[in-house]
């Protein structure tokens, strides 16, 4: 940024050159109904191996890492699977807080631990 003084007849005024990019005002107007919702989208072939991987976990009642996707942020649980309801898709899982209920929908990636 630059100051010059503009040297007029009338009245002496400061100018300021600016050097740079403005992004005008509407590109920052946020309001809930514009703002996008950065949900990870996975494909039928993704969703289809957190559900059997699930299943495998539950089954052999080990440990497992889970990111879920909650509220625009990630969460991490590592838990142990106790439950699962089909009919709902929420399975129920154990960790050191307690036990606590998670829609399969919302998971975007499961590790096995053991």
């Amino acid at each position: 940024m630059e100051a010059r003084i503009n040297s007029g007849k009338r009245n002496l005024t400061k100018q300021t050159r600016w050097d740079g990019l403005f992004v005008s005002e509407h590109a920052w107007d946020y309001s809930k109904d514009s703002v996008s919702n950065p949900q990870p989208m996975l494909s039928a072939d993704e969703q289809g191996a957190i559900i059997d991987m699930l299943i495998v976990a539950y089954e052999r009642e080990c440990t497992v890492f889970i990111q879920s996707w909650q509220e625009r942020h990630f969460h991490y649980h590592r838990c142990t699977i106790r439950k699962m309801d089909c009919e709902q898709w929420i399975i129920t899982y154990e960790d050191e807080f307690g036990e606590r209920q998670l829609a399969v929908a919302m998971i975007t990636s499961i590790y096995m631990l053991d």
